[in-house]
């Protein structure tokens, strides 16, 4: 009797696993890899001092928008009003970036949540993917989002 070699597709499959987790595991951040802006380079954050400045520096709002679209826009979706593609998968909800309990909190307690998450909700902390400049980078693009009260000043 000859031996019988697996069929096709289950060799392609197991090539496609591998691939698909040698590169997520290169890909993925870590702690000593900080994600970059696209077409920008190594970013310099500016010092923790200047950080209320972020909100009026277009630059930062917009890496704070690449950062989003990186790492919120699966729970939170593309408007912020968490109803992002993962949204239906996890319990409690994503919250409403744009509502005005969210947008009340402070930056400091803002930045708490992305660094170290939420508890018993689905977020979790973002600090060892995310430079404290890149979170405080985010904030900043929280603060454009459509229904915050200080947009329309």
């Amino acid at each position: 009797m000859s031996r019988m070699s697996a069929p096709i597709y289950v060799v392609l499959g197991i090539a496609a696993a591998l691939g698909t987790a040698s590169a997520t595991t290169y890909f993925l951040p870590d702690d000593n890899h900080v994600i970059p802006p696209p077409g920008v380079g190594a970013y310099a954050a500016t010092p923790v001092d200047s950080r209320h400045l972020r909100r009026q520096n277009p630059q930062a709002v917009e890496l704070g928008r690449v950062y989003f679209a990186q790492i919120c826009l699966p729970c939170h979706g593309v408007r912020g009003d968490g109803m992002g593609e993962w949204a239906y998968r996890v319990t409690p909800k994503p919250a409403d970036l744009r509502s005005a309990r969210v947008q009340s909190r402070s930056d400091a307690q803002l930045f708490s949540i992305i660094s170290d998450g939420l508890l018993g909700t689905p977020m979790i902390g973002w600090k060892r993917q995310l430079s404290e400049g890149q979170r405080w980078d985010v904030i900043a693009y929280l603060r454009t989002l459509p229904g915050n009260e200080e947009n329309a000043q």
